[in-house]
């Protein structure tokens, strides 16, 4: 595995997990050090969830095993802190980024990684006797929303 990112959840607004709590900072920490201990040839991304972060969580998770982000908005749901704020704090802490690759310049794509490994459908939940009280909550929210227009 080349990398793997850690995610903090962003509560996005109209989805089953709007009323969570932002994941604690130590939680975070402690994913990206197990995650350093069980893959340490892997590539630690701090993703999502980093607007939410302070500086000193983000440095928490760089210590503890984080060696890249995912910087700027394309390609993502939720949005991340600006490139300016990115590169202050990698100053702060004495971290040189990578340079951005450019086209033609990006390291080749393995086969496998290309083929999908699924048949197009959903994946459905397979429990069906057991309920999450925020995907109720959720739909239910979604429901009046829609019949109030």
């Amino acid at each position: 595995m080349e990398s793997v990112p850690i995610n903090g959840l962003v509560a996005v607004e109209g989805t089953p997990l709007e009323e969570q709590k932002i994941v604690p900072i130590w939680d975070m920490v402690r994913m990206v050090a197990t995650t350093r201990i069980v893959l340490p040839t892997t590539t630690v991304r701090l993703s999502a969830g980093r607007t939410s972060m302070s500086d000193e969580g983000q440095a928490l998770c760089f210590m503890a095993g984080a060696a890249s982000i995912f910087a700027g908005d394309k390609l993502l749901t939720t949005p991340n802190p600006d490139i300016n704020k990115d590169m202050e704090l990698f100053n702060i802490l004495g971290l040189t980024p990578q340079k951005p690759y450019k086209k033609g310049d990006k390291p080749d794509v393995k086969e496998s990684y290309k083929i999908s490994k699924s048949d197009g459908e959903k994946t459905k939940w397979s429990r069906p006797a057991h309920e999450i009280e925020a995907n109720k909550k959720a739909s239910k929210k979604r429901t009046e929303n829609i019949n109030s227009r």
